[in-house]
């Protein structure tokens, strides 16, 4: 049982890291100058690799499930900020989002599938 609850809990967390990745991603951008330039897509990367660490730790199962659900997420973001007037979507944050899962799969495993 104590499993069942751990998962649970991971599962919470995912779904709170989600929503609070897609509010800082349609919230308006503050126009300010940034650590160095693309520091954006570190960030997005880091925001995958971190939905991707808690996915695993939540057994969201098989693996290429949630690497596929994770990019539609960031493909989802991007089309949202196109409806938006003050942001813009960009193919490359959807190539960091896939660079994040990647590199969680590859330093964190992929488990099965």
């Amino acid at each position: 049982m104590g499993g069942t609850i751990r998962v649970a809990g991971w599962r919470v967390a995912f779904a709170c890291a989600a929503v609070a990745i897609l509010f800082l991603a349609l919230m308006p951008g503050t126009g300010g100058q940034d650590w160095f330039v693309h520091a954006d897509k570190l960030r997005h990367a880091a925001a995958f690799l971190a939905l991707w660490a808690i996915g695993k730790q939540a057994r969201f199962q098989p693996s290429w499930a949630l690497a596929a659900v994770l990019l539609a997420f960031g493909i989802g973001i991007e089309l949202a900020q196109a409806l938006t007037p003050t942001r813009e979507p960009s193919l490359g944050d959807v190539l960091a989002d896939a660079l994040g899962i990647a590199a969680g799969r590859w330093l964190l495993g992929g488990g099965a599938g």
